[in-house]
């Protein structure tokens, strides 16, 4: 009877611990998606709020930028619903969405381009003019930077960590003091806005 007693016991014992570890990890994965679900709203938030303001100094009418009406009633229902469990994933993977947009669809990201060119004298033009050479992501980081996103919203709409982000625009930054005498003072002033 004992060795069938601690057979139990340890086949009980075990159940316990996978179990318990079981509990541990799901939570873990939860809080992860949580934190996910954090950035991606925070990212959201920002942009909705530069959006904004670059159409503010357009003095165009509201909706004009891409994804804006469509970020502005996700922020609305975020807030509304935040701290629930009826905040829905499709409320997340609309921002996604949206997030991908500004990310990979060259038409948000002229759109964005345009208002940035008319808000601070065609500083996008002015600078590809004076740079050719840059990559694509050069501009686009650029363009994020100069259109006051945060290191967190650019993190996350060029898919790189902050490290990453800060690096390539202290380069950049180098690259016009050096490079773009003429239009220096443009250039590094739109990035500090």
């Amino acid at each position: 009877m004992g060795p069938l007693a601690l057979f139990i016991t340890a086949v009980l014992a075990t159940l316990v611990l996978y179990f318990w570890a079981r509990k541990a990890q799901l939570e873990k994965q939860l809080l992860e998606e949580r934190e996910e679900n954090e950035r991606m709203l925070s990212t959201a938030e920002d942009l909705r709020s530069r959006l904004r303001a670059l159409e503010r100094r357009q003095g165009k009418n509201k909706g004009s930028l891409a994804g804006l009406g469509t970020l502005d009633r996700l922020c609305e229902q975020y807030y509304v619903f935040e701290g629930t469990d009826n905040l829905q994933p499709r409320i997340l993977n609309e921002v996604r969405s949206i997030v991908e947009g500004l990310r990979s669809d060259p038409l948000a990201q002229k759109a964005l381009e345009q208002a940035l060119n008319e808000s601070a004298d065609n500083v996008m033009v002015l600078l590809r003019e004076a740079f050719p050479k840059w990559k694509e992501e050069d501009f686009l980081l650029y363009l994020f930077a100069a259109s006051g996103f945060s290191s967190t919203t650019i993190s996350t709409l060029l898919g790189k960590d902050k490290p990453y982000v800060y690096n390539r625009l202290y380069r950049l930054k180098e690259r016009i003091r050096t490079a773009a005498p003429e239009q220096q003072e443009l250039f590094l002033d739109c990035l500090e806005k």
